[in-house]
């Protein structure tokens, strides 16, 4: 466990609704934190809605389970875009987002990207859509310096990995594509049925990113995209 640091103000997360958007919510986990979510079938051309949100392969726990973590007076809303695989559609990843900004989320974490240059229009217009209605969405970068999308969008806060003695501790860079380096080498995350793997990766970086992004609208109700931003790099360790 890691202490917040001081400019938390004792700020939970608390009535900040999270979507997690990756594959799902292990539901063998009872957590009342984690509400009902959405199944997204790829394979049905990316728009079919189910109540399926029940993870297969644990990427979305582990995710959500950083966010909880970071924010433990938030609820997550998991939204399942993968099935057995991390394999998905853009048409499915712009109808989670869509999703997302229906269901009242204030932040979106995307631990997840494309380098499909096919999926700019419509995951940018998604992206924007969001940033509208007021909802902050975190993505992942690329893990090798690759151009990846949405994290390089403007209306999203796209997140690098670092090394960091907590998950609270991270680096803004304004103006950069991937603005928040955040800690993501070598994390502790649990996944499957409890079970803790030590990962790597921008993917376990960003839920470290939108849980502290909890934290801020929690003391900040009205912040939007800019304010965010601002809170944020007030906020960072130099």
């Amino acid at each position: 466990m890691f202490d917040p640091p001081a400019w938390t103000g004792g700020a939970t997360g608390r009535g900040v609704p999270v979507a997690v958007v990756d594959s799902g919510w292990d539901r063998g986990q009872p957590d009342p934190r984690a509400l009902p979510g959405v199944g997204i079938d790829p394979e049905a051309g990316g728009v079919r809605r189910s109540s399926d949100d029940h993870d297969r392969i644990g990427h979305g726990t582990g995710a959500a389970h950083q966010v909880l973590a970071m924010a433990p007076g938030c609820r997550v809303l998991p939204a399942r875009v993968f099935g057995g695989v991390l394999e998905t559609s853009p048409r499915a990843l712009v109808a989670a987002l869509d999703w997302a900004v229906e269901q009242g989320a204030r932040v979106v974490n995307l631990s997840l990207g494309t380098e499909r240059e096919d999926a700019v229009r419509r995951l940018y217009a998604a992206c924007e859509r969001a940033r509208r209605a007021g909802v902050v969405v975190v993505a992942a970068g690329g893990n090798f310096g690759e151009t990846c999308y949405p994290a390089v969008f403007d209306p999203v806060i796209g997140v690098a990995m670092g090394q960091f003695g907590s998950p609270f501790e991270y680096r803004y860079r304004a103006g950069e594509a991937l603005e928040v380096e955040a800690w993501g080498v070598r994390q502790p995350v649990p996944g499957l049925d409890g079970r803790v793997s030590i990962a790597t990766g921008t993917s376990v970086a960003a839920p470290n990113v939108a849980g502290i992004v909890a934290l801020l609208l929690e003391r900040h109700p009205g912040a939007r995209l800019e304010q965010v931003r601002d809170l944020l790099a007030e906020h960072a360790i130099g």
